[in-house]
């Protein structure tokens, strides 16, 4: 029998055939008979116009697979069928590099996620659809590492400029870093609560200009590119019924409500089905880091002369801090409310 590529062929016991192949043929064994189910018959394969039947397979240790082939028994149906030839190996080879060449791609693109993960939303889904990459966890990994990046310097500067101090950088190089801070809180959010990809407008803009100067090609995807059926044009909008209000209502207000008292917010998830656990980590931490932002800069204002002041919003921003840690701690048994209730509590009043 004749063998293609680095296929080899022995024979085995009786009339079977040994086939030994480095990749995997899609063929599925023989399943014996048994006291639950019938015998089902193995993949039926044609070779030399002879039909043969997979009765077992080996996977090698050192990398491979052994076919273990015996003649058609005419008594079975063929229920899956293959062709071993030329033609069919050439094709399952082709088929093995392009998915070689596929997890290349996914590994380098998720590799370079801080960058990808800017690329326009239909860019990312693209991608994830082509090369099976996580386009969320792009945006994500993108959006942390950017924030990591800009986040201390910019909390720095504000720490000094609220202590009366100079910026120790050019102004326009914070207001770009304080862009990016924001726009990356704004990026993680929407991906963590929506569960999908938003690219940057610093990387829309760069791959507009790549898809502008870049060889017109066929598989080339605009930056203006929207799904089938995304498109809102034509589409009749009406006033949403009360159930449906209620959940935007909430959607809107949901960061707030982790701070009302925990007996107002079970009723609220009694109401609307709220879940303290969505929103209340995300909230408290931000609440920490602006009022870390307002101790630095309470101390430099007690250090450079206004001592009461200084003292007052010392204290202020330092007990915020002290409470959102505790409130943290408290989240494994049930939600936990805060001293700035009685701020939100006008805004949240439509959900009680």
């Amino acid at each position: 029998m004749q063998t293609f590529g680095s296929d080899r062929v022995r024979a085995g016991d009786g009339e079977q055939l040994i086939l030994s192949s480095r990749l995997s043929k899609g063929w599925t064994p023989r399943r014996p008979k048994s006291l639950t189910h019938a015998e089902f018959p193995g993949t039926a394969v044609i070779w030399e116009e002879q039909f043969f039947e997979v009765v077992d397979i080996e996977t090698l240790p050192v990398g491979g697979v052994r076919y273990t082939l015996e003649p058609w028994r005419d008594e079975h149906a063929m229920r899956t069928t293959d062709r071993y030839d030329a033609e069919t190996e050439a094709a399952r080879i082709e088929a093995h590099r392009l998915e070689l060449m596929r997890q290349a791609k996914r590994k380098s693109t998720t590799l370079f996620g801080i960058f990808t993960g800017h690329l326009p939303h239909a860019v990312q889904e693209h991608l994830g659809r082509e090369l099976g990459t996580n386009p969320v966890r792009l945006t994500m990994a993108s959006a942390v590492v950017l924030f990591m990046i800009c986040g201390p310097v910019v909390i720095y500067c504000f720490a000094l400029t609220f202590g009366g101090l100079p910026l120790p950088i050019p102004s326009w190089l914070f207001i770009v870093l304080s862009w990016w801070m924001a726009e990356s809180l704004l990026r993680f959010n929407f991906a963590f609560a929506s569960s999908r990809p938003i690219g940057s407008i610093e990387g829309f803009i760069g791959y507009g200009i790549f898809y502008a100067l870049a060889p017109k090609r066929p598989d080339r995807l605009s930056p203006f590119a929207t799904d089938k059926g995304a498109s809102t044009k034509a589409v009749r909008f009406d006033f949403a019924p009360p159930d449906v209000a209620l959940q935007d209502a909430l959607i809107m207000r949901e960061p707030l409500v982790t701070l009302l008292p925990p007996a107002e917010q079970l009723q609220i998830s009694l109401r609307t089905g709220y879940d303290y656990t969505r929103k209340s980590l995300s909230t408290a931490i931000y609440i920490i880091v602006i009022a870390g932002i307002g101790v630095v800069s309470s101390w430099i204002s007690m250090t450079s002369g206004r001592r009461f002041s200084g003292f007052v919003s010392l204290l202020v921003a330092g007990w915020l801090v002290a409470e959102q840690f505790m409130r943290i701690a408290a989240f494994r048994k049930g939600p936990a409310g805060s001293v700035l209730a009685f701020l939100v509590r006008p805004v949240t009043r439509k959900l009680l």
